[in-house]
């Protein structure tokens, strides 16, 4: 009898994943085949194209896949259309079954993060904020972090989410909706903040962790049913997917007790990228000698062994969960109710880390380089206001409310939670200390180095109970200043490309844009630089050498 049962239920699993009429697959409300399911069709990239769709080209057993997602949810019922999304890291399917019910297929590309970890850290965080927290987030259906099943990738099955994207409405909200949309948010964020985490790192659900992996249990009053813990991190950082990294197994890659346990670990990680690097000249900015990489890795060493016991510091470094890309894209609104938020969504590689080094404005807010922290100084229009033409003041006015809706924010961030707020008022340059500590295999010993200059001449006024364990001479400083300049010529190159071609670093070009034309544009744009290369202070070899969407050979 259990055999008969057996043969039974196999049956009419079959019966349910086999659809009734012809499968529907689109991208963008085109028509693509099975086959185009497994290419990367999300934009064109300006530069090293072929790798760039190389590195996020999925194969997978799609009827395996379908099989999972038509039982998976309240409701089974085979799969009639899918839908193929894809972002930087990751492709999506929205899957429509015979009912009319919908879910949705993600699968991360290699270039995501760490195997395995990736997926089980997205999964934990979805479960954790969902039955812990009143977030709205998509509720996980099925999973597999192993990438031997029979689907043949990770993949997580989840809910799609309900309502309706921010950019599609967010133009006919009128001010008192957009501002009561961004109290509600600061109160979700709020109850993020809130909760006490053991350490930093990323959280899994503790069946995801295996015999020689470091973790570290929550606390039995967060985590009452001992389901989750904090791991090693999943971000692509810290693997070998990430950068160069031979032998990442020499690596802290987490969980990390304090602040100055993370920021020893990035030393040590960025040391052992250059040790591992070709001797041969990069592209990139001007990088100073290996022997000058070490010693500022050496001196940021010394400034992050000390940081927990620094109180400005210290007290906003507590390990809180937080989502840094909260562009429109990734908030959903109730259509009957725009002002509340009913899903946040793409909790990839999303980590557990200092709150001084997490908390920061949502994309879809305006922070002008003049924008003021702190409740003393309201925005403002500027003082030559009166002798702008229309436009001039039309703009001027758009940045003012802006700039308010950003004070709204931060205002409501203090009023729900005190400390996020103080984590704001941090100086800059003390976060950027991590930041550039954990680029410098990348790009080079300056930027590092200026902000330890910076830690140098307010070292007592930030906290520092001893001496400065470093210091820069006069000489030391000019030629800083010297080599920061020659950095900063680099990145304005760099950042007049992107912005003028609509792209990003990568070269990537979004499918809504015309392609070729950009392309054009691109070499038109080099040569025209080329030509004025005097007005920053460079000769046309160099634009040449370091424009960023230039084939190297």
């Amino acid at each position: 009898m259990p055999l008969a049962r057996s043969f039974r239920a196999i049956h009419r699993m079959f019966n349910i994943v086999k659809p009734s009429g012809a499968l529907s697959i689109t991208c963008r409300g085109k028509s693509i085949s099975r086959e185009e399911l497994f290419n990367h069709d999300n934009g064109r990239f300006l530069v090293n194209e072929a790798e760039a769709c190389n590195r996020r080209y999925l194969r997978f057993d799609i009827d395996q896949l379908f099989a999972v997602a038509a039982t998976a949810g309240e409701s089974a019922s085979p799969i009639k259309a899918i839908d193929k999304s894809e972002g930087g890291f990751s492709k999506a399917l929205i899957m429509r079954k015979e009912d009319g019910s919908e879910v949705v297929a993600k699968i991360p590309f290699s270039i995501a993060g760490p195997p395995k970890y990736t997926t089980a850290s997205e999964v934990a965080v979805l479960k954790f904020i969902s039955t812990r927290t009143r977030v709205p987030v998509p509720k996980v259906l099925a999973w597999s972090s192993d990438a031997s099943n029979p689907v043949g990738v990770e993949y997580i099955v989840m809910e799609k989410a309900t309502g309706q994207q921010l950019y599609t409405n967010w133009d006919t909200m009128n001010r008192e909706e957009q501002s009561l949309l961004v109290q509600h948010l600061t109160q979700l964020e709020a109850e993020l903040v809130s909760i006490q985490f053991p350490a930093n790192g990323s959280l899994y659900l503790r069946e995801s962790m295996t015999d020689g992996e470091s973790w570290v249990a929550l606390d039995p009053n967060v985590d009452p049913s001992g389901q989750f813990c904090i791991g090693p991190s999943c971000e692509r950082e810290w693997s070998a997917q990430g950068k160069m990294m031979a032998q990442p197994y020499k690596v802290n890659k987490g969980p990390w007790p304090n602040l100055s346990s993370f920021g020893l670990a990035l030393v040590e990680r960025e040391k052992l990228r250059i040790q591992q690097q070709s001797p041969v000249a990069t592209f990139g900015p001007p990088r100073g000698s290996v022997d000058e990489q070490f010693a500022v890795l050496n001196m940021a060493k010394e400034v992050v062994s000390r940081l927990d016991t620094v109180t400005l510091i210290n007290r906003v470094s507590r390990p809180v969960l937080w989502h840094p890309d909260l562009h429109m894209g990734n908030i959903f609104s109730k259509p009957e109710d725009p002002t509340k938020i009913c899903s946040l969504i793409d909790w990839q590689s999303i980590v557990v880390s200092p709150l001084y080094l997490q908390a920061r404005f949502p994309e879809f807010l305006s922070v002008e380089f003049d924008y003021v922290l702190g409740m003393r100084e309201m925005p403002k229009l500027p003082q030559d206001y009166e002798d702008m033409d229309p436009d001039e003041k039309r703009l001027a006015e758009l940045k003012l409310e802006q700039a308010k809706l950003s004070k709204w924010y931060e205002a409501n961030t203090a009023k729900q939670n005190l400390r996020t707020h103080h984590a704001f008022l941090v100086p800059q340059f003390t976060r950027e200390l991590f930041i550039q500590c954990g680029k410098v295999s990348e790009d080079g010993a300056v930027p590092l180095r200026d902000r330890l200059v910076k830690f140098a001449n307010t070292w007592s006024e930030l906290g520092f109970l001893d001496e400065c364990p470093f210091s820069f001479s006069q000489e030391d400083t000019r030629k800083h200043d010297q080599q920061f300049q020659e950095y900063l010529k680099f990145h304005r190159i760099q950042e007049l490309a992107r912005n003028i071609l609509c792209t990003d670093s990568d070269g990537w070009i979004c499918p809504l844009l015309d392609f070729e034309k950009l392309q054009q544009m691109n070499t038109e744009l080099l040569q025209v630089v080329m030509s004025r290369s005097s007005e920053y202070n460079m000769t046309p070899e160099e634009i040449w050498n370091i424009w960023p969407f230039r084939e190297k050979g």
